[in-house]
Formats: C-alpha cells, sequence, structure tokens
C-alpha cells in the first residue's frame, strides 16, 4: 500500500487545508480536486464560472503519465523510463518518450547554468543516504567519496532519437526535483487549453496560479517558514500566472546524535547542503525553471545563489538564512509582507 503523505496546503493568506474530495458545485465554492501523485498530494482548483467538466481529470491524467515514465520509485513501479536508463548504466543508451528527454535536456541545462549545484546524475548518492525511507543512514566518509565520481550531469548524453546513455556502471539520474515542475507546467497547460482563466495548482508546495483570482486581484501566496509546522508562514507574496516553488531544510530529514541530516544534497561534497539558507522559494514563468532553480539556489547559497536569480530574466527570488533575514531579488523588492516574528526582512 502506499505510504500517503498528509500535507497542510499555505497557498493563500488565510490558510487553505485541501480535502481529498472532489467539489464540483459551483454554489459550493471552486472545483478542486485532490490525487496522491509525484510522492505528495496533488491538487487543482478551478475558480471560473463554468469550464469543461473533463478538464481537471485530463491534468491529472498527464500528471500520471509523466509519473509513470519518469518515477524511481521502485517500489512502486517494476519499470520506467528512467528505471531503465539506470539498469543500463555503462551498457547502452536507452530511447524514451519525448517527455522524458525533454525533462533530462532541462536538468542538464538547468545544471550548467547552476555549474552544477543542481544535477540530475545525483541519483546515486540519493540512493546511497536513502533520507525518507526506511533505510535512511548517514553513510561513512568513505563511502560517499566512493560514489561522488559518479555524479557528473556533464557524463549525461542525451542522443538522436530521444536515446538516453549514462556512461559508467553505477550512475544514475533522479529527476524529482525538476520532474514535478514539468508536471505542473503541463497540467497549467491543459487547464488554459480548456479556457480556464482563474485556477490554482498546488502539487506539494510546487504552486503554479492560472491568471488572477475571480475579483481580478492577485494571488496571494504564502511562503513557508523554515520550521517543521506546515501552518507557520514565513511571508507572503502576490503573484499572477506565474510558478512558485520552495526548498527547505525542513522538507524530508532525519536526525542523528543529535544533528539533523535533510534531503538536498550538495552535489560537490555528497552530504546535505549547508550553504547558510533554511529555505529558498523561486517565483518564475514555468515551474520546471522554479522547481530547478529552488533547489540549485539553495546549494549555491545567498550571494552566489542570488547573483544567479539576477542574472535569469523572468525569475525572482526569497531567501531564508539560518541567522533568520529574509532577503528579496531586486525585482520583489516592496512586494513582499514578512509574516514571521522571528525574522527580519534584510536592506536591499
Amino acid at each position: 500500500m502506499k505510504r500517503i503523505i498528509y500535507f497542510i496546503a499555505a497557498a493563500l493568506l488565510s490558510v487553505l487545508v485541501f480535502s481529498l474530495t472532489i467539489s464540483c458545485s459551483r454554489d459550493s465554492g471552486p472545483a478542486r480536486e485532490t490525487r496522491f501523485l509525484l510522492g505528495t498530494a496533488t491538487t487543482i482548483s478551478v475558480f471560473d464560472s463554468s469550464f469543461p467538466s473533463q478538464a481537471i481529470s485530463r491534468a491529472f491524467d498527464r500528471v500520471s503519465e509523466i509519473q509513470e515514465r519518469m518515477s524511481i520509485n521502485e517500489s512502486e513501479y517494476d519499470d520506467t523510463e528512467i528505471l531503465e536508463v539506470n539498469r543500463n548504466a555503462g551498457l547502452s543508451p536507452v530511447a524514451v518518450s519525448d517527455d522524458t528527454a525533454l525533462v533530462v535536456s532541462e536538468g542538464i541545462r538547468w545544471a550548467e547554468l547552476s555549474s552544477g549545484a543542481f544535477d540530475i546524475s545525483i541519483a546515486p548518492l540519493v540512493q546511497l543516504w536513502g533520507i525518507g525511507t526506511p533505510r535512511e543512514r548517514v553513510p561513512a566518509p568513505p563511502e560517499i567519496e566512493e560514489t561522488l565520481p559518479l555524479v557528473n550531469y556533464r557524463r549525461v548524453s542525451v542522443r538522436d532519437g530521444n536515446r538516453i546513455f549514462l556512461p559508467e556502471e553505477g550512475m544514475g539520474i533522479d529527476v524529482g526535483g525538476i520532474a514535478k515542475g514539468y508536471a505542473v507546467d503541463e497540467a497549467a497547460r491543459i487547464l488554459r487549453e480548456a479556457g480556464i482563466q482563474h485556477a490554482l495548482i498546488d502539487f506539494g508546495g510546487d504552486i503554479f496560479t492560472i491568471g488572477t483570482r475571480v475579483d481580478g486581484k492577485p494571488w496571494r501566496i504564502g511562503v513557508q517558514h523554515p520550521s517543521s509546522v506546515r501552518q507557520d508562514l514565513l511571508a507572503v507574496v502576490e503573484i499572477v500566472d506565474l510558478a512558485i516553488v520552495s526548498s527547505g531544510d525542513y522538507e524530508r530529514y532525519f536526525e542523528q546524535n543529535g544533528i539533523r541530516y535533510h534531503h538536498i544534497l550538495d552535489p560537490a561534497t555528497g552530504m546535505p547542503s549547508r550553504s547558510g539558507l533554511t529555505s529558498a522559494t523561486v517565483i518564475g514563468p514555468d515551474s520546471i525553471g522554479a522547481d530547478a532553480l529552488s533547489t540549485a539556489v539553495f546549494v549555491m547559497g545567498l550571494d552566489d545563489g542570488m547573483e544567479l536569480i539576477e542574472s535569469l530574466p523572468g525569475y525572482e527570488a526569497i531567501f531564508a538564512t539560518t541567522n533568520r533575514r529574509v532577503y528579496v531579488s531586486s525585482g520583489l523588492q516592496g512586494r513582499v509582507e514578512l509574516l514571521a516574528s522571528d525574522h527580519e526582512l534584510a536592506d536591499s
């Protein structure tokens, strides 16, 4: 049986609790459906007074298709395209769908832009640590040193005909840090093509806003406080037709000997990132980019992460640091409302 992770989605300033039901009555509020996909609760809420009845189902069907092609969860899938690529590492290229080839290619592109802070070839390290699984542990330093040479996005090859090749046995790709963003973008595309003008997509914290709220005002999106309490908000920001994605050391972790080890691994060290950030939130025109960037800048840290964000037109970021200060990129100056009394908004 799949292990369901229950969560509270802080999507609006007045925190919304999404139930696992379908609400289609226009008298009772938005049409909302939640399914367990991509390892989390995924919710689509449509606020239009009328829209094609199958639009939400078509969006979820598309998300399921993406998951079935790209998951590396062997407890749920005997075989997926990414599992097949990893099993053939050092042996032969594997032909994949346009979807998988695109996501892997985008993963390589974002890895290059972040100088490897985001790296889809990190699967061997993810497997070694096992964070979020029953076998999570702190690997011995020699184990990490032995695994690190297998992590190098430059060695991932996407060849003509959508063939992906990993040149060394033991290598593996994990698109979990970008495939969810792609799924969000695809769901948004389907809803827009159905003529929907006011909708909110929340896939376990990867949020996309379609249009404005019904009253014409921007969506007020809550940024989670970098603690393990999902109801608490750090800040709120108003957005329209944009994606917003957060990464933080509060998402998945375990403790050993009084030390907390979180799931965002630094490809350069093989250890959970210690960049001085507790969370990084990225806002942008697409979720696939925001997804990859939120991980990348978290690993890069405040200075390098902010420099990267400022170099990318259309993307903005909110950073929370271990000394409880909040920094925002230039395009968000004056647009972020700090809610957490235990943090301070840094000067621009």
